[in-house]
């Protein structure tokens, strides 16, 4: 709670001193995550898992080209029988003549689209299109826009674990309508080590009537490349309904995949790339609602993972989602012929039924 209080001085604090304006520009906004998770695994068998998690945002108004973002997160931590938060923004941005300057707690990915990405700044920071808490990082960025577009930026931060140092520099450009991205990380950095690092190569632009998208990635640790390439494709029906599918091979060291999708699927302990498949497909019902599943599939070892998503917009502020997982163990021997043997030898199973409540 010592946490908690600190969180909420910091915030008053910040409306106190603000010289921005009157009260009235200040704005507290959040939003209520309430979830009920039915699990099953091989170890622990069944399990109900409650959980519930608080987002809130202080919206100040710029000044004098500065800026002051604060969000809290506060979450209910089951193990531990408590509740807790972390920070996700606490940071001063200035707008430089020619630059900008971000410095403090803040949300750096770079992301462009994928499924999964394997030459983000860290690793794991978005899966499928989720946030995740190590996207929010302590850091300094120096953002230097070049022209309209292109532009460099540099990063450091500090890993919160071991307080090893890292940083980034990444440039970006358009090359006949190509969104191209190269970057270099070098991380795990301490007193008389010079760390791990890492290069990074996308791109991204649209063929027809279909986005493309790819990635090259080079990590020194394991002496070894990924390779990513995928495609999206959007079908709007003349009644209003989308079908929107996203597809994605990925090419990668098993050491670095389980960094980025963590337990949502079963890898294996070999020295050789893994090769997997991602895929997304989702039907937009109507205006309010949605159904879709995500999948993986490491043709490797013929483990499969499958997310199932239903979404509905109950009202102005509130939010229905219906979302299941279902993950296999590796299929050495003949691959199941039914949904049922699938099931049966399946080591992770669950239903997770959540509201969402927005002000």
């Amino acid at each position: 709670m010592k946490k908690l209080n600190y969180l909420i001085i910091i915030l008053l604090s910040l409306v106190v001193f603000n010289r921005a304006g009157q009260a009235s520009d200040i704005t507290l906004v959040g939003q209520l995550n309430t979830s009920l998770t039915t699990l099953y695994t091989e170890q622990t068998g069944l399990s109900l898992l409650p959980q519930a998690n608080l987002d809130l945002e202080l919206l100040l108004p710029a000044r004098n080209n500065n800026e002051i973002k604060c969000a809290g997160y506060v979450f209910t931590n089951i193990a531990e029988k408590s509740v807790d938060f972390f920070w996700k923004k606490l940071y001063w941005k200035h707008r430089f003549d020619n630059f900008h300057l971000t410095i403090g707690r803040q949300p750096i990915s770079w992301s462009f689209g994928s499924l999964l990405n394997p030459v983000d700044y860290t690793l794991g920071a978005v899966t499928l299109e989720k946030e995740l808490n190590l996207k929010f990082q302590n850091a300094l960025e120096l953002y230097y826009p070049i022209n309209w577009n292109t532009n460099l930026s540099l990063v450091t931060s500090l890993e919160k674990e071991d307080l090893s140092g890292k940083f980034g520099l990444r440039g970006r450009t358009l090359i006949r309508d190509f969104d191209i991205t190269i970057h270099y990380i070098q991380e795990n950095i301490k007193i008389g080590e010079i760390g791990d690092y890492r290069f990074g190569f996308t791109a991204k632009g649209d063929i027809g009537k279909f986005g493309v998208y790819s990635a090259l990635g080079y990590y020194s640790e394991e002496k070894a490349y990924s390779l990513l390439a995928g495609f999206d494709y959007s079908y709007f029906f003349p009644a209003g309904n989308q079908l929107y599918i996203q597809a994605e091979y990925l090419n990668i060291p098993p050491k670095i995949l389980s960094k980025i999708v963590g337990s949502l699927i079963f890898l294996s302990p070999e020295e050789k790339n893994t090769h997997l498949l991602a895929g997304n497909i989702s039907y937009k019902i109507d205006e309010f609602s949605s159904i879709g599943v995500a999948t993986l599939y490491s043709y490797s070892n013929n483990s499969l993972s499958l997310l199932p998503t239903y979404t509905n917009q109950l009202s102005t502020n509130c939010s229905l989602k219906i979302q299941g997982g279902l993950m296999s163990k590796p299929i050495f021997k003949a691959e199941p012929s039914t949904l049922e043997d699938l099931v049966k030898q399946s080591a992770i199973l669950f239903l997770e039924i959540g509201l969402t409540y927005a002000f």
